[in-house]
């Protein structure tokens, strides 16, 4: 059977889901720290333990989420498609107890731990399924391409929507109420609501590109079957894949240069350009110069091929970077640079993530089964190690140059700033430039050999 072809629907409205997704999870990566030393007010070694239960934990689930789904044969509405109506009300309620304090310190900690863990379990299945759904959906390097864009350019928006909503509504609904730690409470339920409104958009528009469960069972359908992938497949698809892994370290690179900004800006501001109120200013221009970028994603893709579009993204986000460190001190020539690393970003994030549904494309023609959501799900991997990493970079970079928390930023030396100048711009676009020598010797997978690949796959399943 033909593959569906992509709707017109799709192509605006694929990609909502990433966005309610992100705006949720905004909620925990800009104000969770926040939430748990100022408005709960935990000590903060309990903090700290907190922190590390809960990332360490998640890190070491991250490879096992896409398995999960590969090695099932599925549920009622698809083997990805169903996690997208079934998970998102079990992470409504549990993302909630994040965001409490029960009891004695020491068992709301325990109480916020395992609301953390359980929602993140649970949430990662529904992600590694919706962004599988990718190479599902997409018949070809193009139209994977254009998804891929399609998500990066909606998953930017919400940066652009949490800046007003963010902390706003969690302290307006913690003044109404009189309850501060429930205004955060409820912020936390209230974006996990709409993760599931907007993934149940995401379930309704993929209907047709998926067998269900019923045409699974039909055996006179020739709908195509979701098998259960064995143990073995997925790890010939994960070790025996030069491919993949070029693409998971670039795209740790794609991450820590993406984390290490968000996590240094502020620096910036505070130390070298001293001007605290022109934060907001570039949260939200760098925020547009990321959706111009993700949404063009597709358009140059096309013209490149997405390897190319990728090699050159990477490349040409060092460049901005690093120029841009050396012009720091310049207001409106750092804005100038900063925004084009930023649209860069942009880009990359379509881009990397429909090399991906290549590289599954490649795994199937080796293999000769799909692993689809096994191979999606190792994005985890990247993801969670850029996060430790991240962790680790900026403080030793800091305290390298003798920085002391609360130093007056009238009074900072100039190794000071030229080490936040260094930790905010210039090793991101060290980072960037090693992640674009990886992807061009590493991963090789070009549009022609995709699309042989792709049709000897056909073939087979013709034969069968």
């Amino acid at each position: 059977m033909a593959r569906k072809p992509l709707t017109s629907t799709v192509k605006r409205l694929y990609g909502i889901g990433d966005m309610g997704f992100t705006i949720m999870t905004s909620v925990e990566t800009v104000l969770w720290v926040f939430f748990l030393t100022n408005v709960a007010k935990f000590s903060l070694p309990m903090v700290a333990l907190i922190g590390t239960i809960t990332s360490l934990v998640d890190a070491a689930l991250s490879p096992f989420y896409g398995a999960i789904i590969s090695g099932s044969k599925g549920f009622k509405w698809g083997k990805n498609r169903s996690w997208l109506i079934i998970s998102p009300p079990f992470v409504v309620v549990l993302f909630m107890f994040q965001f409490t304090r029960i009891g004695p310190e020491p068992i709301a900690a325990a109480i916020i731990c395992a609301g953390f863990i359980l929602s993140h379990i649970i949430w990662n299945l529904a992600w590694v399924a919706n962004v599988s759904l990718i190479s599902i959906m997409g018949s070809t390097p193009d139209e994977r391409a254009l998804l891929s864009s399609r998500r990066g350019a909606w998953n930017a928006l919400s940066g652009v929507f949490f800046s007003y909503i963010g902390m706003p509504l969690a302290l307006y609904l913690g003044s109404t109420l009189s309850n501060p730690i429930l205004g955060f409470t409820l912020e936390a339920g209230l974006m996990a609501l709409v993760m599931q409104v907007t993934y149940f958009i995401h379930f309704k528009i993929s209907d047709g590109y998926e067998p269900t469960g019923d045409e699974m069972q039909n055996t006179a359908s020739d709908a195509p079957k979701a098998e259960k992938v064995p143990v073995s497949i997925m790890l010939k698809s994960a070790f025996q894949n030069p491919p993949l892994i070029a693409l998971l370290l670039s795209d740790f690179c794609r991450y820590m240069v993406n984390f290490i900004m968000l996590a240094a800006a502020a620096y910036y501001f505070t130390y070298v350009a001293q001007n605290m109120a022109l934060l907001p200013v570039y949260l939200l221009i760098g925020a547009i110069a990321q959706v111009v970028g993700a949404y063009m994603a597709g358009m140059i893709a096309k013209a490149l091929s997405t390897r190319t579009a990728s090699i050159v993204g990477l490349f040409a986000m060092a460049a901005s970077l690093i120029i841009c460190k050396f012009v720091a001190y310049n207001i409106i020539l750092f804005f100038i640079f900063v925004c084009l690393a930023r649209f860069f970003l942009g880009l990359l994030y379509s881009t990397l993530v429909a090399l991906y549904s290549d590289v599954v494309t490649y795994g199937e023609w080796r293999t000769g089964q799909n692993a689809n959501s096994f191979i999606m799900g190792l994005m985890n991997i990247s993801l969670k190690v850029a996060i430790i990493s991240r962790s680790a970079v900026i403080p030793f970079v800091l305290a390298a140059a003798g920085f002391v928390a609360g130093a007056d930023p009238a009074t900072a030396s100039m190794q000071l700033k030229d080490a936040v100048n260094n930790v905010f711009l210039l090793i991101p676009g060290l980072v960037a430039l090693v992640g674009g020598l990886i992807l061009t010797v590493g991963y090789r997978l070009t549009r022609e050999k995709l699309e042989y690949y792709q049709k000897e796959i056909d073939a087979r399943k013709v034969s069968i």
